[in-house]
């Protein structure tokens, strides 16, 4: 991931996730979306919070295959792959 977050996402992210997490910044953006690190409130732990693209999030497709990487990368469990909630 080497794009530039998108200006303001940071704040709509906040806004949406309301306040069960803390989003503290951008860790960086690619092809179908920006990672972001934050906080879960309710566990007291760190988590990244991966988010589809503005522009993407409007075609079904790519909606659909964002669900499909989450859903795959969740089936995962290792000490370097970050799990899915």
């Amino acid at each position: 991931m080497s794009e530039p977050v998108p200006s303001g996402l940071i704040e709509q992210v906040r806004a949406a996730l309301g306040t069960q997490y803390e989003v503290e910044r951008a860790l960086g953006a690619g092809g179908m979306g920006s990672v972001f690190l934050g906080r879960d409130l309710t566990l007291d732990r760190a988590v990244a919070i991966k988010v589809i693209s503005p522009e993407l999030s409007t075609a079904k497709s790519f909606r659909a295959r964002f669900l499909q990487e989450a859903r795959t990368v969740a089936r995962l469990r290792h000490p370097h792959i970050v799990s899915v909630y």
